[in-house]
């Protein structure tokens, strides 16, 4: 589950991210919006072009945002669509450049296409930076040649051949750079992605019990600490549970040892499994374990406990017998601020030793009353 969990937050980060790209580059279309209307000022462009292109870049851009919104684009083989949104950005550009009979006029829209192209850099590698600049000159291509069919007196092929040139080589240049670039970044983030799962393995090593895979002895000490530090300056409140399995030794003595490692496994996974995300399990010690429980007061705390010491008490292990079992005696103690943890601990402890004098699998407070029997 909490894997799970972490999987939605990576998956909805990455969304965040592509919409902020998305506003980003929402932002750019106002320059060729811009420059098309002072064109349309300066009696170069018809009154439509401007109504088709706004209409153009709205849908574009509408179309892009519910894909995201709502996921569809997880579905594509490229969910930033950074080559589509490319490609099809070039259309209304291409399309003012049609209209646009003046060659100088053009080169101006042909500097944006370029722009566009750069936007690749945050995603594509060289070979589909290939591609989205091979449609975007074919594009351009075919505007040239429905200009030659329509209105061929506004074109200048000594010009023309040369913006072709300059252009298609301007495209092959960015894709060389941009398709190198773009694959340092995945390098970087390959990098990156490996360095954490290093830190990841560091802080497992650290933090984590080899046996029972659940929290160690250190990392409920720093639980206990920060949960100590928040009690005493906010005025809050938490629990302890220290839990010891019942005549344990005895257990190892006729099953072996390996027998009690997969018990103590099978208890840690079990109650694990079971606490809040608030909460904090690890192993204390030998076959004791210390539950933590923020924001939990006494009562609760014995409530709890009498839940785990029932989980514990229906568990079985097929494996080692099949009719063995095993019981737990719990200690339950409530942090007084501004007392230090170590006391907090030894009522637990006490609260605990009392629950083994009154016959074990029981649930004893720290005032050494009987809470569930």
């Amino acid at each position: 589950m909490k894997t799970q969990n972490a999987d939605q937050n990576r998956i909805e980060q990455k969304q965040t991210l592509r919409k902020r790209r998305h506003a980003m580059a929402f932002a750019t279309y106002l320059v060729p919006v811009s420059l098309v209307v002072l064109c349309w000022s300066q009696g170069l462009l018809p009154e439509k072009v401007i109504y088709h292109v706004a209409a153009a870049v709205l849908l574009i851009n509408l179309t892009i945002l519910i894909l995201i919104h709502t996921n569809l684009n997880l579905k594509f083989r490229d969910p930033s669509m950074t080559a589509a949104h490319i490609a099809v950005s070039s259309i209304p550009t291409l399309y003012v450049m049609y209209f646009l009979e003046p060659a100088q006029a053009r080169s101006i829209f042909m500097i944006l296409l370029v722009v566009a192209v750069i936007y690749g850099i945050l995603e594509l590698n060289t070979r589909r930076f290939l591609m989205a600049c091979l449609w975007i000159f074919s594009l351009y291509c075919i505007m040239l040649l429905a200009l030659w069919r329509k209105k061929p007196e506004t074109l200048d092929w000594s010009l023309e051949l040369i913006q072709m040139v300059a252009f298609g080589l301007t495209l092959l240049s960015m894709s060389i750079v941009g398709g190198y670039i773009s694959n340092l970044r995945e390098k970087l983030r390959s990098r990156n992605q490996e360095l954490q799962k290093a830190i990841e393995k560091i802080d497992k090593l650290v933090n984590i019990d080899p046996l029972t895979e659940v929290s160690n002895r250190r990392r409920l000490f720093e639980v206990l600490t920060q949960e100590t530090n928040r009690c005493n300056r906010a005025e809050t409140l938490f629990s302890i549970c220290l839990l010891d399995i019942d005549h344990f030794k005895q257990v190892n003595d006729t099953y072996g040892h390996m027998a009690g490692d997969e018990i103590l496994c099978h208890i840690a996974c079990s109650i694990s499994e079971g606490i809040r995300n608030i909460d904090a399990f690890g192993r204390y010690g030998g076959e004791e374990f210390l539950l933590v429980l923020p924001q939990t007061r006494l009562a609760g705390a014995v409530v709890k406990s009498e839940k785990v010491r029932c989980q514990v008490a229906g568990l079985r292990f097929p494996d080692i017998s099949g009719d063995i079992g095993v019981t737990v005696s719990i200690g339950v103690a409530q942090y007084r601020p501004p007392e230090d943890i170590d006391t907090t601990l030894l009522r637990a402890d006490r609260a605990l030793y009392a629950a083994k004098a009154n016959g074990r699998n029981r649930v004893e407070t720290e005032k050494n009353q009987t809470a569930v029997t």
